[in-house]
């Protein structure tokens, strides 16, 4: 199955660059600041921790990752191979999922958050909107610089609604932020889960639609044909 095995070459291209090696060490960081922090507001900054780190990742280094395949010429080899956008879209956000999933679910459990399944559905949620934002702006880029710009935007639309959160901020309006819908699942109080869990969904979604039809116009790019 192309899927599988475009994730693999993913996972093991994170691996040769350093991907788990740093969030190791970052894990590390992480659970030495729980620790060292008062018990009653623990789960509060787990919860800002996985938020801000491993369930968006990939808004901050999908940059990196598509600018070295660019450098390396791999996005023009799979533009003109069998692979199709949505296989090449799905791998990038499933290979960063994992990475995702694997440090939020050790600082959950460590952060005292009670429900670690509805947790780990939403790290994966959250990951797959934040990754497929960054994947939308890296195709954009032709440096690192760029991305970074053309990141800031998205990044500022999926953290400030959750910082309101921190400040004793609450609206019904909200909750229809895939952000606030998130932190809320990963916190482990949302006043409706149906509607957190609907709302994450649908903005996911809607979010994949976009980046599925901006990756199939980068294949288009990269492989030289006028379609």
């Amino acid at each position: 199955m192309r899927l599988w095995r475009l994730t693999i070459g993913d996972i093991r291209f994170q691996w040769k660059y350093g991907f788990y090696i740093l969030y190791a060490i970052f894990t590390v960081v992480y659970l030495l600041t729980l620790s060292a922090v008062p018990e009653d507001v623990r789960r509060m900054v787990a919860t800002v921790m996985i938020y801000t780190d491993p369930a968006a990742m990939g808004l901050f280094f999908m940059g990196a990752i598509i600018l070295l395949e660019k450098s390396q010429r791999v996005n023009s080899a799979l533009a003109v191979s069998p692979a199709r956008a949505w296989e090449y879209m799905l791998a990038k956000l499933l290979s960063l999922a994992l990475i995702g999933i694997l440090v939020g679910g050790i600082l959950a459990a460590v952060g005292g958050i009670s429900d670690i399944l509805l947790c780990l559905a939403a790290i994966l949620f959250a990951s797959f909107l934040c990754s497929a934002c960054g994947l939308i702006a890296a195709e954009r880029s032709l440096s690192l610089n760029q991305f970074v710009l053309l990141a800031v935007p998205f990044e500022l639309l999926l953290c400030l609604p959750p910082v309101l959160l921190l400040f004793d901020i609450e609206s019904s309006w909200l909750m229809l932020h895939p952000g606030v819908s998130a932190v809320w699942l990963i916190y482990g109080d949302a006043p409706s889960v149906p509607l957190s869990v609907l709302s994450l969904l649908l903005w996911c979604l809607s979010v994949l639609y976009f980046c599925h039809k901006s990756v199939k116009k980068y294949f288009t790019r990269a492989g030289g044909a006028g379609l």
